[in-house]
């Protein structure tokens, strides 16, 4: 019998563009699948203007879209990981994770190619990322960091604009939509990314297990376990949705690195830390580096 899935999503270009490369790893493993897709609109769509902070971040645009399948409206909903908060509702479960994208941030600026440090001291940089703002300032305080929101194609025309001298993106966006755009990757090292940044996820109801054995079938393990480890932390940390928080764990051979980076709001402190974990144990490692964090980060969470 041909699998039957119902997919809930937001509708702007890049949600669906996530829907159509999971629908793509889906027909590879099930090529009879019968597959429908529903948009969704969240608080994130109908307050696109209005800065995070004035909205509160957690979960956006991805409250809505979960609800729809713990309502049994869908079958499973397909996020960006780094939208969805550290806790979901109990009634659903991360049933699979596509191959990751590039996690990392990267400069757009309008005179194209120009690295961080390549930017004139004054010139205004487009992110309402609190981790961004406070990641770049920390390297740059010369730098003016405004607020800049709407999808990828807005934050691009308003640069164009001239709003901006630069703005910064996830490039897994630029990615997904096929856009060609120069840019300068920043080093996240410095610029820790957001964790779960560039994984699509597939949410699904626990009850469901049939669904469950055949989405397990097309997750990529090594995104899996990076994304465990990442999600560990997240959800350990603590602080508030708007602290500037970045963690990023990287699975090479047999060995788990995870980044983790704090700053203050202003970037006046920053803190750094690398560990090494077991793969087998991702969650160990993310609630590790989260106490690390937190011990050494005390009056910034």
């Amino acid at each position: 019998m041909a699998l039957k899935i119902r997919i809930a999503a937001r509708g702007s270009r890049l949600s669906l563009a996530q829907v159509n490369l999971f629908i793509a790893a889906l027909l590879r493993r099930f090529p009879d699948a019968e597959i429908v897709v529903k948009t969704v609109k969240t608080t994130g769509d109908i307050y696109r203007d209005l800065p995070f902070t004035e909205i509160g971040a957690k979960g956006i645009f991805e409250k809505e879209v979960n609800k729809a399948v713990v309502d049994g409206k869908a079958d499973v909903a397909v996020h960006s990981l780094k939208d969805v908060p550290s806790k979901v509702s109990e009634a659903l479960t991360l049933a699979a994770v596509l191959p990751r994208d590039p996690p990392y941030d990267v400069l757009v600026s309008r005179e194209a190619g120009k690295e961080l440090h390549d930017l004139p001291p004054g010139a205004v940089i487009g992110t309402s990322s609190a981790r961004r703002k406070a990641m770049i300032l920390h390297l740059r305080p010369d730098l003016q960091v405004k607020p800049l929101r709407g999808n990828v194609d807005t934050r691009l025309r308003k640069l164009r604009e001239g709003l901006y001298d630069a703005i910064v993106l996830a490039e897994a966006g630029i990615v997904r939509l096929g856009l060609k755009v120069d840019y300068a990757r920043l080093s996240p090292e410095k610029v820790v990314p957001a964790p779960a940044q560039g994984i699509i996820a597939v949410y699904a109801r626990r009850s469901d297990q049939q669904l469950l054995e055949a989405l397990a079938e097309i997750s990529d393990l090594k995104t899996m376990v990076e994304a465990r480890a990442e999600r560990a932390f997240l959800a350990s940390v603590g602080g508030g949705c708007h602290v500037p928080l970045g963690g990023y764990a990287e699975l090479a051979s047999d060995r788990l690195i995870m980044r983790a980076g704090l700053a203050s709001p202003g970037g006046e402190k920053m803190i750094y830390i690398v560990e090494e974990g077991d793969p087998e144990s991702p969650e160990e490692l993310g609630e590790r580096v989260a106490r690390l964090l937190r011990e050494q980060g005390r009056g910034l969470l």
